[in-house]
């Protein structure tokens, strides 16, 4: 099969793109540098760029269809409309890796002979496996959805919002917007708490008003008269049930006198007897017992 010049230039970027891996992966695991984030970016990017140059892979079946299959893996952007897996890929994203990937490498290299960056994060590194991610991802839903050199602006455009904070700016936004409805907030409740005490100020006014006035006394007066009269019904209540029981107990006293056969010779009962002239404590027993005995 043979191979154009955009092919074998695909080529030394993927071998580019492997070594910047490997130097990934030494920095994190032999160097023992922080530099986790890069190494993900750097393992991303690696089945990103075989996804969108699967097209030029130089293993084929008989048909002359790629055996590599990395275009599976999108395969759900065919649900939306005008997606086509099946693009052509261009050479302008790996010329943008390569000058990515060479850069980090020079810059990699004066770091380290400097030493510079021993056990210490280098931003630098991460920057530029992001980059290359990012830029294989909008190549690959650019030539998806064929939006050509439009796309590639908007994509440019958008991953340079994000790495110049737009999601910090975003959440800033939110922030603010969070602290304007946290102030309107106790902006009401200083209204409510002031209509609460002009209120509570009013409610008092009237009620010295309404002393000033006589009527508190009016009303003390209307109260006093109807306790008075609760009063009166109470006491002549006690003094009919007292009578009663008064009545009552010279009723029975009578009549254990004639069942004794002393009616005649009792001698009377002065009109003002009161209650304990008959012990109100007898007992029960007792006054069975002398109606039972007329004798």
């Amino acid at each position: 099969m043979d191979f154009s010049v955009v092919d074998y230039f695909v080529f030394a970027v993927a071998l580019l793109l492997l070594v910047s891996l490997a130097l990934f992966v030494k920095t994190v695991f032999f160097d023992k540098r922080p530099q986790k984030t890069g190494l993900i970016m750097a393992l991303l990017a690696a089945p990103l760029y075989l996804i969108y140059y699967n097209d030029r892979w130089p293993v084929r079946d008989d048909d002359g269809v790629s055996v590599l299959r990395m275009r599976e893996l999108i395969s759900p952007l065919k649900n939306f409309d005008g997606a086509d897996t099946s693009f052509t890929s261009s050479a302008v994203p790996a010329a943008i890796i390569c000058g990515f990937l060479l850069l980090h490498m020079t810059v990699l290299q004066r770091v380290a002979v400097k030493a510079r960056l021993q056990r210490i994060h280098d931003p630098i590194a991460t920057f530029f496996a992001t980059t290359t991610v990012a830029t294989l991802v909008g190549s690959t839903l650019d030539s998806t959805f064929h939006w050509g050199w439009v796309g590639a602006v908007i994509f440019g455009a958008a991953f340079a919002l994000v790495y110049l904070g737009a999601i910090a700016l975003l959440a800033a936004l939110i922030e603010v917007v969070v602290q304007l409805l946290r102030l309107l907030g106790v902006w009401l409740k200083r209204k409510v708490f002031a209509l609460a005490t002009a209120i509570t100020r009013g409610s008092s006014w009237i009620s010295s008003l309404s002393g000033r006035l006589g009527l508190t006394s009016l009303s003390d007066r209307i109260r006093a008269d109807t306790l008075q009269q609760e009063n009166i019904f109470n006491e002549e209540q006690e003094k009919q049930d007292r009578e009663l029981y008064e009545a009552f107990l010279r009723d029975r006293a009578r009549r254990r006198r004639m069942l004794q056969g002393g009616a005649i010779q009792a001698p009377a009962e002065p009109a003002d007897a009161k209650v304990a002239a008959v012990p109100v404590t007898t007992s029960v027993g007792a006054e069975a017992a002398a109606e039972a005995d007329p004798a």
